[in-house]
């Protein structure tokens, strides 16, 4: 049967046809699909629809040899140098040279493996104070009316009327004399006019106090751990967790 991109999705696990745990798919394209860095190789890697052995339960098995056989898809540089190394050795062999040197040769290939480095992640938790309104305060004022009475003394006039007796001679002329006349005398008196002004009575200051309290909040924290399976075995040899070594496995 031929796989292609409808068969594979996000997420699937790939292993080998041997039960190697290759890694997690990341990305499906048309001819290849992309699998992110684990035991195999420290960085994303691309492999071929048509070397899947099958697809179920949400497991893709890979067939392993292949896989290491087609591996210079992205690494044909690394390969290149490493095939002149080899043909380095081989022609200093053929022209005598020493075979203490050309095992020298070989003892530095085989130690120029790729370190595998596999993050183990944590998470901690991070906690962040936001301001927000809970409530309003109102404070109204209101007018009240009431009437006050007062009494305030005001002044008057009034006219007095008193004939004074003189018996002496009028000192009028003749025309003045028998003149009829109208004598008109202002009368004053005070009244009350009320007006009203305001005063600054006192003063209602309102103010926010900041008082501490405890909240009490959960999290649910996630931690990874490394799971090592010694194929050979047939068996796994623990969980690499924080203060936890294998005494076969070296960290």
């Amino acid at each position: 049967m031929r796989w292609d991109k409808t068969s594979v999705r996000n997420g699937m696990f790939v292993m080998g046809t041997q039960g190697e745990r290759i890694g997690k798919v990341i990305r499906c394209d048309a001819d290849t699909f992309v699998v992110e860095k684990g035991v195999f190789f420290p960085k994303d890697y691309e492999l071929r629809y048509d070397h899947i052995a099958d697809v179920s339960g949400g497991t893709v098995r890979y067939a392993l040899t292949d896989f290491l056989r087609g591996r210079d898809i992205e690494e044909t540089a690394p390969k290149a140098e490493a095939s002149s190394r080899e043909a380095d050795i081989e022609t200093a062999t053929a022209a005598g040279a020493p075979a203490a040197a050309a095992t020298t040769r070989r003892t530095e290939r085989s130690n120029e493996r790729d370190e595998i480095r596999i993050p183990l992640m944590r998470e901690e938790i991070d906690i962040e104070k936001v301001a927000r309104e809970s409530g309003h305060v109102r404070i109204h004022k209101t007018v009240h009316t009431e009437e006050k009475h007062f009494s305030v003394p005001v002044t008057r006039e009034e006219v007095v009327i008193e004939h004074v007796a003189i018996g002496r001679d009028a000192p009028l002329t003749g025309d003045d004399a028998f003149h009829e006349d109208t004598v008109d005398v202002p009368l004053y008196e005070e009244e009350v006019r009320v007006s009203k002004h305001p005063i600054l009575e006192e003063e209602v200051v309102v103010r926010t106090v900041a008082q501490s309290v405890e909240r009490e909040g959960t999290a649910t924290l996630r931690h990874e751990e490394a799971e090592v399976e010694d194929t050979r075995r047939g068996q796994a040899l623990g969980t690499s967790a924080p203060g936890y070594a294998d005494p076969d496995v070296r960290h």
